[in-house]
């Protein structure tokens, strides 16, 4: 028995276009893997990934070069299940994953926090002090250039 996906769209012309619209978004989620959120403040970012089904041991989070690297794998569990009908569907993600992000500005690497929960992995990831920006006084007065040129 062939597993048949139900046709929502009344217009069936369209069949071939949304499959080949369908293909590309189930791509793009794929090559995406894991799942993220990424936000900031003044002093830090703030990273999460949906990894469920991984336990902690199967994670490695790297950075180096302004690019954080998050991977691991997701181990098969085999079990053998018979039904009526004969029939089973499983679309759970198995194997390894890597992903990859180019930092905006570099990071305080020795604060960085991971935590792992309940298949959610947060990370606080500290700006480096030179990457927080910094307010310039602007003073009163003349040849400031000449302070710091070499005589010769």
């Amino acid at each position: 028995m062939n597993l048949k996906l139900y046709n929502k769209n009344p217009l069936g012309f369209f069949s071939d276009f949304d499959r080949e619209f369908e293909d590309f978004w189930m791509a793009k989620k794929q090559g995406s893997f894991p799942a993220c959120d990424f936000h900031e403040d003044k002093d830090h970012y703030f990273l999460s990934l949906d990894l469920p089904g991984l336990s902690k041991k199967n994670l490695k989070i790297h950075y180096e070069n302004q690019v954080l690297t998050v991977s691991g794998e997701r181990k098969e569990e085999y079990k053998k299940e018979t039904k009526e009908n004969g029939s089973l569907f499983s679309e759970k993600f198995y194997g390894s994953f890597s992903r990859s992000f180019k930092m905006p500005s570099r990071l305080d690497q020795d604060k960085i926090e991971a935590q792992f929960s309940e298949g959610v992995l947060e990370l606080v990831l500290p700006k480096a002090k030179e990457s927080r920006g910094k307010e310039i006084e602007v003073k009163e007065g003349k040849n400031l250039f000449s302070k710091h040129k070499k005589v010769g």
